[in-house]
């Protein structure tokens, strides 16, 4: 096989490594998911860790397609394009190095969806749960209180509540 082959070959095996990190990357999102709805805050800080774990192997093995794409152009304005690769490819080869890059970037799309759909339903909790608080404690005027009583900013990013209402 030619190093033009050699290379596509090695990319067909990085949208393979993608595609796989993407299948686990959207079933630890929906399981992050379903600890949000479950209100199940436990074990969050370690599923947040395994997303970043898997979103920082994405973004290395993304790094490393990329750079195989611009070693397969041929220097021409649209060499690092995907299909201006894959159409100087055999036929077997073009059409499996074709099939995995739809997949990815359809894979893609779903978690990025699933990802925009859980980051809505938290923001709509933050902005309820921001609501409630003004309403109860109308004299804090949205200020919260360190522990030794010193105001913090309002950012409702990691707010824990110890008590049930």
């Amino acid at each position: 096989m030619d190093t033009y082959g050699n290379l596509a070959a090695r990319c067909a095996d990085i949208l393979r490594q993608e595609t796989a990190l993407l299948e686990r990357l959207g079933s630890a999102q929906e399981s992050v998911r379903r600890a949000a709805f479950a209100r199940d805050w436990s074990n969050m800080d370690s599923l947040l860790a395994c997303l970043d774990e898997y979103g920082n192997s994405f973004e290395l093995l993304e790094a490393e397609r990329v750079r195989i794409f611009s070693e397969l152009g041929d220097g021409s304005k649209n060499s690092g394009s995907f299909y201006a690769i894959a159409a100087r490819l055999e036929s077997p080869q073009r059409k499996e190095l074709t099939e995995l890059y739809r997949r990815l970037k359809l894979d893609t799309l779903k978690v990025r969806l699933a990802n925009d759909a859980l980051s809505s339903y938290l923001n709509a909790a933050r902005a309820t749960l921001s609501g409630f608080l003004d309403a109860a404690f109308p004299d804090r005027r949205g200020r919260i209180y360190s522990r030794r009583g010193a105001a913090v900013h309002a950012e409702m990013r990691s707010i824990v509540i110890d008590r049930s209402f």
